[in-house]
This record gives structure tokens, sequence and C-alpha cells, in this order.
């Protein structure tokens, strides 16, 4: 078999070896995350400018951008007292006609463009009231050698690419330093997709799609069909980079069905899960009866549980994942429950005592501290605590477990690579239960979950009360009398939740501590409490102690009440600066409320300034309660790595592929990516593809090994 070589050193070069890149550029260039080759690469750019001559100055059109060749029959620099800069003015024909040029401030442009000079100019005309003609503005000029005439470039003479302008670069610097870079791998025949991959996806190769996403070839498609589905070069990448992302998975779950489980359990899946029904107190939804069958048979497997469960706002994880943890206790195992605060850790172990009720759950948290922490610690060491819930505390290196065999992980997404890896590391390949309170979208799950297996969480329990959103201008004293006074009445309880805790004089938003003092005068007969993320562990029990006991009857808070706070008698939110949350943050409030028998309000209170388009946004939740419409419209508005975490998860981030646009490419690659590892063994190509698609994965991705070595 003949194959292309790797071309590790070649992808892996400095860009400071190139000659065009001193120590000033390529400083510039670390400043925006690219050292390598492959770094720039796969720096696209964001759009294209068709720079072929096509025109001549007595066919230009207004307002469009356009490229022709003209003779310079006058310049000159201008004074105009108004700008700092003075201006440049020229005058340019061609055997058409002529017309006028003007620049701001670029004065060397005076002995680089002389008269009687030709050049290619590229610019839109625009009328200029001033002069009452058309005008070209600030043009890109590139002289005509007399000698040679005019040679195509990076700039000029094709269609060009636009980069974003950061860390003091150029496009049009950025730009040579692409095309040299591009040059130095002229003829490359390597591809880091496998053959059979490439040619049942229909995708042309690697190098020419990457030279093709910098340097369009010709064509007659406008510029913006160059960055949308349909243009070889775009599906090429596109598909590459979910195919990577999916190959990944499929590796990783590899890994996890050849390790051994630590322990079996006690009775069949049928006969679980009916014990765990008679002694529930709490009435079973279908959604929830069915994942427990999911997770009772992943029990009864060789090897551990890697399983993802997923639901909307209110559907009863937590009582999935008692049913989880009580098997593996029955099996002789303990088990971890691992929560992003304290305040949900600790109403996490309140539930947990009245569903394992054999069982007496221990706190771990960064308050418990000295002698009661030492004897804690002893007792999780010994096996005497068999059931621990906690926050980052049971990360740390002292604590130690005896034989943990499940680890529950709530809103998972909140935890780094290291952090998830230091829990797996605490037990001999324990079971993995994550779960969120975060509907994502299911192209999300697959993408970042694909290694896990999923339980969908798609019903609520009985009881729970629907909850309206309302968009109101401002929560003046109108407000707080006309619509929250009679709730007070009622007895029921209000939370208002802010996205500062103290002024600022940054941020223009209202703030915990102005709100609370404000409401506290308002309602002078009422207790008013305040919860910030800056209090004390214990202040913040106390406070939500209160609040739970109906002692406090509006609680003013940060987001640190997003997830997991039960207060039936809570019928009313008031979101203030609503458009500063993204979309499942609100919905995952929003679902704080309504959670007694009671039905609830939920207000959202824009700031002075918000847009049109946070306006659309926060419809979005007037209009939808199902949290999976509303996580599929944040996925739109925000991307994937700030709706999920994924910067900080160690897995590849997208650069062109849509997780929205492109979901058929996803699914298509999710099922080739499958195919291929599992008819990889007896192909003789298989060993050589893999080094060369597994080594090009660990260059494009340089967190890769520390994903794969976890579960």
């Amino acid at each position: 078999m003949t194959a292309p070589p790797f071309p590790r050193l070649k992808l892996t070069a400095p860009l400071s070896s190139f000659p065009s890149i001193g120590p000033r550029r390529h400083a510039r260039l670390e400043r925006r995350g690219l050292s390598t080759v492959l770094d720039l690469l796969y720096c696209f750019p964001f759009r294209y400018e068709d720079r072929r001559i096509r025109r001549v100055i007595a066919d230009l059109e207004e307002g469009t951008e356009q490229g022709f060749v003209a003779t310079v029959r006058s310049i000159r620099k201008k004074a105009v007292p108004k700008l700092k800069a003075p201006l440049v003015e020229a005058t340019i024909f061609d055997h058409s006609g002529e017309i006028s040029v003007v620049w701001f401030g670029q004065e060397y442009l005076l002995k680089h463009l002389p008269e009687g000079s030709q050049a290619f100019f590229f610019g839109k005309v625009e009328y200029s009231a001033y002069s009452r003609c058309l005008v070209l503005r600030s043009p890109v000029v590139e002289v005509v050698d007399p000698d040679q005439g005019l040679r195509r470039s990076y700039h000029i003479g094709r269609i060009v690419p636009v980069y974003r302008e950061e860390a003091g670069l150029t496009t049009g610097v950025f730009r040579r330093i692409v095309g040299d870079v591009l040059r130095s791998l002229w003829g490359e025949s390597f591809d880091p997709l496998p053959e059979s991959v490439r040619r049942e996806a229909n995708l042309m190769g690697w190098f020419p799609a990457i030279v093709e996403m910098h340097f369009p070839r010709e064509t007659d498609r406008p510029m913006e069909e160059l960055l949308r589905p349909g243009y070889p070069p775009l599906d090429r990448i596109v598909f590459e980079e979910f195919f990577l992302l999916e190959y990944l998975m499929m590796l990783r779950r590899q890994g996890v069905h050849r390790s051994g489980r630590l322990w079996s359990p006690g009775a069949s899946p049928e006969e679980s899960l009916s014990d765990f029904e008679r002694r529930s107190p709490f009435v079973m939804t279908a959604a929830q009866r069915r994942s427990c069958g999911e997770i009772a048979q992943d029990f009864g497997r060789p090897h551990p549980m890697n399983r993802f469960l997923l639901g909307d706002v209110g559907s009863g994880k937590t009582l999935v994942a008692a049913f989880a943890m009580q098997q593996a206790l029955r099996g002789g195992c303990q088990t971890a429950f691992l929560a992003p605060t304290e305040i949900l850790a600790q109403q996490h172990a309140r539930t947990l005592a009245g569903l394992l009720p054999d069982e007496a759950p221990v706190l771990l948290s960064a308050s418990v501290k000295g002698l009661d922490r030492r004897r804690l610690l002893a007792g999780i060491a010994e096996g005497a605590h068999r059931v621990v819930v906690g926050t980052h505390a049971i990360l740390e290196e002292g604590v130690v477990f005896s034989n943990l065999g499940l680890v529950v992980i709530d809103e998972q997404h909140k935890f780094g690579v290291a952090q998830r890896k230091a829990l797996w590391s605490k037990g001999p390949n324990p079971d993995i239960l994550v779960m969120t309170a975060t509907p994502i979208p299911r192209s999300l799950a697959l993408s970042y979950y694909g290694d896990l297996e999923i339980s969908l969480l798609d019903e609520l329990p009985p009881g729970r009360q629907p909850v309206e959103t309302r968009i109101v201008s401002k929560a003046d004293e109108g407000f707080w009398k006309k619509k929250i006074s009679p709730v007070l009445e009622r007895a029921e309880q209000v939370f208002v939740v802010l996205p500062l805790i103290e002024e600022s004089e940054k941020v223009d938003a209202k703030n915990a501590l102005d709100v609370h003092a404000f409401l506290s005068a308002f309602f002078p007969g009422v207790r008013v409490g305040l919860l910030t993320g800056r209090m004390a562990g214990e202040e913040k029990e106390s406070v939500m102690e209160g609040f739970r006991r109906g002692e406090i009857a509006i609680l003013v808070s940060t987001t640190v009440i997003e997830v997991g706070v039960d207060i039936p008698r809570a019928s009313v939110m008031v979101v203030e600066n609503a458009e500063r949350f993204g979309l499942a943050q609100l919905h995952q409030l929003r679902g704080r409320i309504g959670r007694g028998g009671l039905p609830g309000t939920f207000y959202l209170v824009p700031g002075e300034g918000m847009g049109e388009e946070g306006r659309r946004r926060l419809k979005v939740l007037e209009e939808y309660s199902d949290g999976f419409h509303v996580a599929e419209e944040d996925l739109r508005l925000r991307g994937p790595g700030e709706f999920m975490g994924v910067k900080q998860s160690g897995l590849p981030m997208f650069v062109v592929a849509d997780l929205v646009r492109d979901a058929e490419v996803l699914a298509r690659s999710r099922h080739l990516a499958s195919a291929y590892v599992e008819g990889a063994e007896g192909r003789m190509d298989a060993a050589w593809e893999q080094s060369g698609l597994e080594e090009f994965l660990r260059l494009r991705y340089r967190e890769v090994d520390v994903w794969l070595s976890i579960r």
C-alpha cells in the first residue's frame, strides 16, 4: 500500500520560520493563538471580496465594490480644518472616462502613486454631495509595473479573503502570511480523513479545500455563497470538524467498554425498579421509569455505565439519580454526588435523605472545617459514609474513598476537564451518571456527549403548575404595589434576581444591594432576604432556610439560585436587566417557581438600553414554556461554546461547522465515524489511516489526550 506521508514537520513548523514573518508579526500571531502552520491554516476568512478586473470607469455602479485599472492624472494633498489628518485627492482615468478618488491620512500615496502612474483600484463608489459627482473613497491600490504589467497577487486580480483584524495584524498583512504558508505546502497530498470515509461522503481533498477556503478559484457564485453549505471546500471542512469529534467519541466509548465494572446488582432491572417505586414518596412519570430502566440495564453489563440524563427544568432528575445510587449501595459501593454550588448540594443532601431512608447522606463543602472535616474525611476513607454529597471540595486530594462505585455529576458542564478527571479517578472504574437541568438541543447533546448513552426526561411530574412569562417595561413603585403586594397578601413568596451584587461604574445595571434596600423600605412589614455568591456558607444556608420556612417573603438574589432551589410557596420571580442573561439561564430561573401546586408568574424587566434583538430573545421565553425549544433558540443566538461551557471541556471547538445549520451533516458524520471505527479491524490500511488521523487530532486539538483519559 502506498500513502502520502504524514507531514508532521510541515504542519508543526513554527510561523517564525517564515522569512515574511519577523519577530513583531510573530508576537502578534501568538497573541491570536496562532503559533504553528496548522493553527494558521484553520484561521479562515469571514468574508471575501471580488477583486477581479471586471469594470471600466464608465461602467462603475454606485454603492458596490468594484475593481478596475486606471492612470493617475493628478494627485495632491488637501488640508481640511475639521479633520486631524489631511486628505489626499486624485483624478484617475481610463479610455472610458475619469473619476475622483479621495483617501484620509495616507500621505505616502503622494510618492507611491505619482502622476502618470497606472494602478489597480478596488473600492466603493459613492455620490458626493459636496462635489456633486461620483467619488471613489479610500480604495485599495496596487501599482502596475510598467515593464511587467498588472500581475495577479494575493491582494488583486482574484477573489481575496478578508480576515478579522486582531492583535495589530491588518487583513492585508494576514493575507500575505497565509499565502506564503500555503505556497510552502504546495502539492501536499496528505488527508487526515480515511479514504473510505472521504469517498463515501463525496468530499474534496484536504489541501485543495484548505487552499480554496483562503483563496477561492474562479467562480460565478456570489461572494456570500462561499460561506454557505453547497460550496465544496466549506462542505469538506464542516464534515471534517464533525467527523473528528465523532471519531473521538467512538474512541472514548471503546475505552469505556474495554474496562471492567466494580460491582454488580443483586436483582433484575424489573425487580430493582419495582422495589424502588414501592419505597419512593413520589409517583414516577413514564419518562422517569424509562430512564431508571435504562440505568438498571447498564448496571447489568460487563463495563461501567456512562450515561447522560437530559431533562427539562423540574422533570425529576434527582429521583432518577437516587434510583441509581440505591442500586450501587445495594451492590456494596459508595456513591458521590457532585453539585456546582453549596446551596444546591445542601438541597440534594436533604432530598436524598428522604429518597434513601436506609442511608444518611453526608455533606462535604468548603464550609465544613476543622475537627468536623477530619472526622468526615476519615469516615469516607473507611467506607462508613456511603452517600457523599458535595461541591468542588469532594475533588480535593485529601478526599479518599474506600470503594467508590457510582459518581453522579449535576450540572456537569459547570465543571472543567481536570475537575471531572479528579472525581472519576477516586474509584476503580466507577459508573458515571451526568445530568443537567439545562435543556440541551439534541444536536448539541449528540456532539458533545456522543460518548455517553442518553436518557431523556421529556415530561413533568404531576402537580407542576404552568408559569406565565411577561415582559414589563420597568419595575417601579407602581409595579411592586400592583403586581407584588397581592402575592404577599396571599402568603406566597417572591424571588427577585439581579445580575450584579453591588453598583458598578463599568456596568449600567441594577444591583442586589440597592434593590434589597429599596424593597425593605417599600414593604416595611415584610421580611426581605438577601442572597449572593460572596456570602459565607453558613450565612447563605441561614437565608435559604428562612426563605424555605416562609419567614422571608421576598428573596433578593443573584443567580446562585439558578438551579435546584425548591421553594413550594414561591409563585413569582422578577428578573431585572433580563437581557443580560442567556435564554437557557432565564429558563432555569423560571423553573424555580410553580413547583408546589401554585401557578407562577415570571416577570422579565429589561434595562433601559435594550435593543430590538434583546427584545426578540425575551419574546422567545414569553411565547414558549418548553425548555428544549428555548434551548434551540439559545444555541442559535450564542453558539455551543457559550451554551455548554465547552471552552473548558477539552473538546474541539468548531471553526466553520454550525450545529443548527449543519445538523444533517452532523448525523451523517456520526454514522460514518461509527462505521469506520467498527470496521477498522482487519483492514490492511487501518493502522496507517488511524495513526495519521490520531496524530492530526493531537496537532489540531492539544487537549485530546487529556479528554480521552477521563470519562
